[in-house]
């Protein structure tokens, strides 16, 4: 039986989401919700109205939340999960785990299952990160680095900016901290000077550009603390930009075994489209929702929280034999 899906959200992730579920028959997609008006889907999948969401209650078994991790998704997710089963891939590392303890509350109390921060990074290289600390003795701390390439969170922020007509962020990691992550031992850099990050950013008309910049440079949990150059171009630069959404993602970490056995790990990921890889991981997840909601397995879930197994469409026995 295909499982009945729907789409919250028709941005760049959502239009991935829609792409991938529409060519496997294990999904049947009933609608896109957007809280935009006249949105017309490329695939002619039917469009409601957000606020029409709850109408659709036993219509869909899972959602994906697809909006962006700026503010929509903590609006949403809570509200979501209340009547339906749901996959999201909040990035905002700080605000994870209070979001994933609010979700498994209600869920439980609905008895649904919610996938959460389920992407790339946070996510794909979480798992990396916590099996590389955990192999490690001395307690080396693995390091985390992103691109040269596209944020889809950090754009999405600028453009949630007053004043901003347009904007799209480049992450850039330093080549210099990277070199020395992959030399030394036990060598944790403060997170702001591993990154840099370029904004390209189109105002409208009559804004003050220094008021946009000031605005950008001291938003938390985004650029306060970095490195941040800021670019004024035309709308038209930026769409032009928005055609290639690539990114890249590397995780390292060096210890010793016995003070003595030098250990490298080194793990990297690179895409030619960062919302279709993170829309991918959404689509395995949605998988694994049904398999939790199979089990009456209720609650908020993080990928460290899945068996790996549950990845997987093999059985136990086929795992055993052609995976190990």
């Amino acid at each position: 039986m295909q499982i009945k899906v729907g789409i919250v959200g028709y941005g760049n992730l959502g239009k991935a989401v829609e792409e991938i579920v529409l060519k496997d028959n294990r999904f049947e997609l009933v609608k896109i919700f957007s809280r935009r008006e006249n949105i017309k889907s490329k695939f002619n999948t039917p469009v409601a109205n957000t606020q029409n969401l709850e109408s659709y209650k036993g219509k869909i078994d899972i959602l994906f939340l697809c909006v962006g991790s700026f503010s929509d998704i903590e609006k949403i997710g809570v509200k979501a999960i209340t009547n339906f089963n749901t996959v999201d891939s909040f990035d905002t590392h700080k605000k994870l785990k209070d979001y994933i303890l609010a979700l498994d509350s209600c869920a439980k109390k609905n008895s649904h299952v919610g996938l959460c921060a389920f992407g790339w990074d946070p996510g794909v290289m979480s798992l990396i990160r916590l099996l590389f600390d955990s192999l490690s003795f001395d307690k080396s701390k693995s390091n985390a680095f992103w691109g040269m390439g596209v944020s889809q969170g950090h754009s999405d922020a600028l453009r949630r900016i007053d004043g901003i007509e347009n904007a799209i962020q480049y992450t850039v990691p330093n080549i210099q901290i990277v070199k020395q992550c992959k030399k030394l031992f036990n060598y944790s850099p403060q997170e702001f000077l591993k990154h840099k990050r370029v904004c390209f950013v189109s105002e409208k008309m009559g804004e003050s550009r220094e008021k946009i910049t000031n605005e950008i440079v001291n938003m938390p949990n985004y650029f306060k603390g970095y490195d941040t150059e800021i670019n004024f171009v035309s709308n038209s630069e930026i769409r032009k930009k928005q055609k290639n959404l690539f990114h890249k993602g590397r995780i390292i970490n060096n210890f010793k075994i016995l003070g003595k056995y030098n250990v490298g790990l080194d793990f990297s990921l690179k895409l030619k489209s960062n919302p279709h890889f993170t829309a991918q991981i959404m689509c395995v997840g949605a998988l694994i929702v049904k398999k939790l909601a199979n089990l009456d397995k209720f609650g908020a879930y993080s990928i460290l929280d899945v068996p790996l197994s549950f990845f997987s469409s093999l059985s136990r026995d086929d795992l055993l034999a052609q995976k190990l």
